[in-house]
């Protein structure tokens, strides 16, 4: 028997947004106009999870059927706000800051993290009894990233170290290829970071969100419970990135946009489902400062 997975696997990508749209309420031609809505969260078998409660509620405050509409990255979104084929898109941090010329495109909202703000920062740490007493200590030592290619724990890590005149991508080998690929890689370790650096002699230092570190208790760290506050010095921190992100394209209605910025703003945070369903705590006016600094985080040389 085929298996469904190598099925859909050898479906193009421009059909498979097709279909993942056809598959959602409201998405039919029949059904009269209705507001699309572009992600990077495709679901062949109808709404993306995280969206479900989201959808109910902007279809009944804009009066009209609404379809999530699926592209690959940043880009792609862009280019879809930029044509009218989508009116709004709900964009990661990294997928805005991907963007190469917004300049047409409005940022409507930006949601609430668990600590009531809009955007966040992550701190360069080191264990608080090691010699390593500022960022430019940590030349040639291990150093704990977070995520690859995260906007925050990996991008923004990368480039305060660099500013302050640790060049990455000559420092902290974990393993170094043979010539002639010559690929060095770094230590990744995702939610495990604060973890490593205050329990393991071998790595120096690394980069804590900022929301993690805030959970971390005061004082009584140990290898089973986890860390504590005081096992660290903070070193250094990176810009502050922003959260999910709304944004609405040139050709969008303008009387749909108040009636979605308004809903965005004042209503979603009451509405526990769709807060849980998206990981936020409601949405607020976005800072624009941290959609600049995330823009430039990524932005090529000389821009």
């Amino acid at each position: 028997m085929i298996r469904i997975s190598r099925i859909l696997s050898a479906v193009p990508p421009v059909l498979v947004a097709i279909i993942a749209g056809c598959a959602q309420p409201g998405a039919s031609a029949a059904d009269g106009k209705f507001v699309r809505i572009g992600s990077t969260r495709p679901d062949l078998f109808g709404l993306p999870a995280e969206y479900r409660a989201l959808h109910v509620r902007l279809e009944k405050c804009l009066g009209q059927p609404v379809r999530f509409v699926s592209q690959p990255d940043g880009p792609g979104l862009a280019k879809q706000l930029e044509l009218g084929n989508v009116a709004y898109a709900i964009v990661s941090p990294a997928e805005y800051a991907a963007m190469e010329e917004p300049g047409k495109i409005t940022v409507l909202a930006a949601a609430l993290n668990k600590s009531g703000k809009t955007s966040r920062l992550a701190y360069i740490v080191s264990r608080a009894d090691s010699s390593v007493k500022s960022v430019a200590d940590c030349k040639g030592k291990r150093f704990a990233f977070g995520a690859y290619r995260d906007l925050l724990t990996d991008t923004a890590a990368q480039r305060t170290l660099e500013s302050r005149g640790v060049p990455v991508n000559n420092q902290f080998p974990e393993h170094v290829t043979p010539p002639p690929l010559g690929i060095e890689f770094r230590l990744y370790l995702r939610d495990d970071a604060a973890k490593t650096v205050a329990f393991d002699p071998t790595v120096d230092a690394g980069i804590i969100d900022e929301l993690a570190y805030a959970a971390l208790p005061d004082k009584g760290g140990n290898l089973i419970t986890g860390p504590s506050k005081d096992q660290f010095k903070i070193l250094d921190q990176t810009v502050a990135v922003p959260e999910l992100l709304v944004l609405a394209g040139p050709a969008a209605d303008p009387t749909l946009t108040a009636k979605l910025k308004d809903e965005l703003l004042t209503k979603v945070q009451d509405d526990e489902r769709v807060c849980r369903d998206l990981g936020i705590a409601g949405f607020a006016e976005p800072d624009q400062a941290a959609c600049a600094a995330a823009r430039q985080l990524l932005a090529k040389p000389g821009k």
